[in-house]
């Protein structure tokens, strides 16, 4: 009699766990956390417009003729100097904060405004960086026709973020 309760026992155990799995693994995902305001608040960087050497890469579509073309090399010339130094220091400070950030893992933590204190360089190196590229894409811009301007915005749209060096 007790081995027939102690395996009638067991059965409905396994058929009880049985059913909570199978229950658990049909449940919908929890909600995804939502945003915090400050995160809402932050717009999103339009896109930067294209660099010169981006422009001469298109230089046969664009039309450019050769005072067009010599300005923008020049162009492109400042900007490889120019952006080697801001990248170089960008660099640097990523590194510091980087260290930062794996001192603080090992030691259990600390507080956000020190996160803050720390990242303000690397911060402000970042936005050095993306406002003196968006003023080389617009002088890149400058030197060409509205005509020229206009066959070069398909490649330039939103999707494609005309970025880089």
């Amino acid at each position: 009699m007790t081995a027939r309760y102690l395996a009638t026992t067991l059965a409905l155990l396994a058929v009880a766990v049985g059913y909570g799995v199978s229950q658990r693994w049909t449940e919908p995902p929890p909600p995804r956390p939502v945003r915090g305001p400050a995160a809402a608040a932050r717009p999103a960087l339009p896109p930067a417009p294209p660099a010169a050497r981006e422009i001469l890469d298109r230089a046969a579509g664009l039309a450019l003729t050769p005072e067009q073309a010599a300005r923008l090399e020049a162009l492109d010339r400042q900007w490889i100097e120019e952006a080697a130094g801001l990248l170089s220091a960008l660099e640097a400070a990523r590194s510091e904060f980087s260290r930062f950030v794996a001192e603080t893992q090992a030691t259990r933590g600390t507080g956000v405004g020190e996160i803050q204190r720390r990242s303000a360089d690397y911060r402000e190196l970042s936005a050095d960086f993306r406002e003196r590229r968006r003023l080389h894409g617009e002088a890149a811009l400058g030197l060409l026709t509205d005509s020229q301007r206009r066959s070069l915005a398909p490649a330039t749209s939103p999707d494609t973020r005309g970025g880089g060096q």
